[in-house]
């Protein structure tokens, strides 16, 4: 089972004009809640094959990520727009981040 953290990542990834990079990741999540953890969130979101790579760096590190169809499946089953604005809301400081997921969750909510 996954933390919310990873599914707040998994679903900003997956949103349209998500955050897909890891330095916009880093630097979101580094603001809200030090220390942020995102690579090794990102490799189980990896690992349970819910993300891929889609772009790298020159040197072969991953660049951005795309959600898989599994990811996908993923949300629709596990996605609790509640529980991810209560638990953005408890982290250190959260506005932004907050601000970002209850707009990219009213966009979901929309289609």
């Amino acid at each position: 089972m996954l933390t919310k953290k990873q599914i707040l990542i998994l679903f900003l990834i997956s949103s349209e004009r998500g955050i897909k990079g890891i330095s916009s990741l880093m630097k979101l999540f580094g603001r809200a809640d030090f220390p942020s953890n995102i690579s090794s969130n990102l490799d189980e979101l990896l690992k349970n094959k819910l993300i891929t790579v889609f772009e790298n760096f020159d040197n072969g590190t991953a660049k951005n990520y795309k959600i898989s169809e599994s990811g996908r499946n993923f949300l629709i089953a596990n996605f609790n727009d509640s529980e991810i604005i209560e638990f953005v809301g408890n982290m250190d400081e959260p506005k932004l981040i907050l601000e970002i997921t209850k707009a990219y969750i009213n966009k979901k909510n929309d289609r």
